[in-house]
């Protein structure tokens, strides 16, 4: 979506908070998620934070906005054939991205007990920025991805207090730079984000 589009849609998220309904009740969540992975000559630490702000528009709907930021740190060495094509010699390279996703969301929750599940989908717009260094040079590059769908399930597990944790999982497309025969290439991949975290109903 583009930028208006989702200023135009967290106005009205902000004005359906704002109005009163009997059902109504704001709920805050934090969450988080990390990894780390070696293969055969790369190292990958990745690690991603959220923050949710939703609205229950009664006891199985709730809307509400995300944002998200996820880092990804992959080093190691690359293998390429050497200038006289004679053999293959292994190259020092680092790939650092950062990507920033903001989402609306619709969240349906079948069934509302101590332990609930929830299904959610919606639109999203996420925002890379990618360093990578290679052979003593370093690019920087930025793009833009919306709008592009967002959805995913989990369960919540009531704590009592107004308390709960949520375990979720989240799919949505997202841009991966990757170097093929030397060269820096970009290819659409399916980005999945199991987290943990924390709830809390006003």
């Amino acid at each position: 979506m583009s930028t208006r589009y989702f200023l135009l849609v967290s106005s009205l998220f902000t004005a359906a908070l704002c109005a009163p309904c009997a059902h109504a009740g704001v709920q805050i969540n934090l969450s988080g998620s990390a990894q780390k992975s070696t293969n055969n000559f790369e190292k990958t630490a990745a690690h991603s934070v959220a923050a949710n702000i939703g609205v229950s528009l009664g006891s199985y709907v709730s809307i509400g906005l995300t944002h998200r930021r996820s880092f990804s740190d992959t080093t190691g060495q690359k293998k390429r054939i050497n200038e006289a094509r004679t053999a293959y010699v292994l190259v020092d390279f680092a790939d650092k991205t950062e990507t920033v996703t903001n989402s609306v969301d619709l969240t349906l929750i079948p069934y509302a007990g101590i332990v609930s599940p929830f299904i959610f989908g919606g639109v999203a717009r996420q925002d890379y920025t990618n360093t990578f260094d290679y052979q003593f040079e370093r690019t920087v590059s930025k793009q833009s991805l919306y709008p592009v769908p967002n959805y995913g399930g989990g369960i919540a597990i009531q704590l009592g207090q107004g308390f709960q944790l949520k375990i979720t999982q989240t799919i949505t497309p997202g841009k991966q730079s990757y170097v093929e025969e030397g060269a820096e290439k970009t290819k659409t991949v399916q980005n999945t984000y199991t987290e943990l975290g924390l709830g809390y109903k006003l």
